[in-house]
Order: C-alpha cells, then sequence, then structure tokens
C-alpha cells in the first residue's frame, strides 16, 4: 500500500512539475541580451558612455505569440538584443535622458530626446555583425578575447569609444579588395582573419596612446600625430 501511494504521489508531482516546465517554456520570448556580441538586431547607445551603467530609459519587447521582456535602466551589458527571427517583433520604448537611444537596421530613434519622449515601432529584424554587414568577409571583430589574431588597443580607456586611427586589411594577390576601418569602439577591439591567407595590415595612428598588439609584439602605444607603417601577417 505504501508502494502504491508512493508511485502516485511521484506520478502526480511529476505529473504538475512537467506542466510547470512546459509553462516556462511556453513563456521563454526568445530573446538574448550581451554586452558583447558578434551579432544582433537591436543596439542601445549612451552617446556620453559608450560602457555606460545606466541606460535611463525603459522599453519593452513583445513578440507575435504573446510573450514580452521589459527592461529600465539598465547597463551596457545589455546593449545588444538578439531576437527571435521566426517571430514578429514589436518595440515600445520611453527615453528619461537626452543622448540615449537604439538602433535598428540602419534606423536610429534617440539620441536627442527630452525627457518622456516615447513611442512604438515594429521591428524589422536586420541582423548587424561587428565590423561589418554581412558575415560573408573573410575578416570579423570581437569584443571577447577568446580567439584572435589582432587586438586593439587604446591605453586611457580599455572601453574605448573611438580608437583613434586607421586600419587596412588585404590579402595578398587581391590587392583590389581592401576592408579599411576607422574611428571604432572596443566593440571591434579583437580582430580575427581568415586562415590559410597571407595578409597585409596597413595602419595610421591618430592619437599618442593607441596601438595594436600582433603576434606577441606592440605597435604603436607612444606615437606622433600621424606615424603609420604596415605589418605581413602569414597565416598560411
Amino acid at each position: 500500500m505504501r508502494k502504491i501511494a508512493t508511485i502516485l504521489c511521484l506520478t502526480i508531482l511529476s505529473s504538475s512539475l512537467a506542466g510547470c516546465l512546459w509553462n516556462l517554456l511556453d513563456d521563454d520570448a526568445r530573446i538574448s541580451f550581451s554586452g558583447c556580441a558578434s551579432s544582433w538586431h537591436v543596439e542601445f547607445f549612451d552617446m556620453s558612455n559608450d560602457n555606460f551603467g545606466s541606460w535611463d530609459g525603459k522599453v519593452e519587447f513583445t513578440a507575435s505569440n504573446g510573450n514580452s521582456e521589459f527592461l529600465e535602466f539598465f547597463s551596457s551589458d545589455k546593449k545588444y538584443v538578439t531576437l527571435d527571427e521566426s517571430l514578429d517583433w514589436t518595440m515600445e520604448y520611453t527615453f528619461y535622458e537626452g543622448d540615449i537611444g537604439f538602433i535598428v537596421g540602419d534606423s536610429v530613434y534617440g539620441g536627442d530626446n527630452r525627457n518622456g519622449d516615447s513611442g512604438t515601432i515594429e521591428l524589422d529584424l536586420v541582423r548587424k555583425y561587428a565590423g561589418s554587414s554581412d558575415n560573408d568577409m573573410p575578416i570579423s571583430f570581437s569584443c571577447n578575447d577568446s580567439n584572435w589574431d589582432i587586438k586593439f588597443v587604446d591605453q586611457s580607456n580599455e572601453y574605448f569609444g573611438s580608437w583613434g586611427g586607421e586600419v587596412e586589411f588585404f590579402v595578398e594577390g587581391s590587392e583590389d579588395e581592401r576592408y579599411s576601418f576607422e574611428d571604432f569602439s572596443s566593440d571591434m577591439k579583437y580582430v580575427t582573419l581568415e586562415d590559410s591567407k597571407v595578409w597585409t595590415m596597413r595602419y595610421t595612428f591618430y592619437e599618442g596612446d593607441i596601438g595594436f598588439i600582433y603576434d606577441g609584439k606592440s605597435y604603436g602605444m607612444n606615437n606622433n600625430y600621424g606615424d603609420s607603417g604596415e605589418i605581413r601577417i602569414d597565416l598560411s
């Protein structure tokens, strides 16, 4: 009798737990936030601080399945938003600070606000990639230091808003196909180049304490305005 009662209780408990787990899965809004992302759909910004401690506003994402996610006064740990592309999304927002906003695709919202400015938009889910408009490039950028060939440095600010220089990458034998970048943020601090190629990197420094690291060697860091050069990167 005790065994039957135990089995019955476990059956009821398991059924209840399964229901709870199923509800949790149903409530999943299929949305993720990150302070460091290789791709995203929505990017929040604070023009006075790239590594902001508080984005002074509120937002609510609502999916076509009825689920929603609400945020307010959040830090740059949630700067990048990735959404489930199988769903349709709307975003409701309110700004409480003048120079905050967000970017969706090529559209910028906010940046010059009055306290309480608000709105609702239907999100066109265009995935953006760090350092490029698509993911077909043989060069990629990240703020994650797990795997990289080049690391950009600004000695005065680890989370720099603008690396005061310009760089150009091209593959030997394909000089007509060049990839140029300038005044980029620390979101593009780490560079990964396509293997099995020999690359050339040209650089120009417009700031004294910036530079980069390749193969354990530092370049720049104590520059005169306009110092420039190039290095060969053999990954063949």
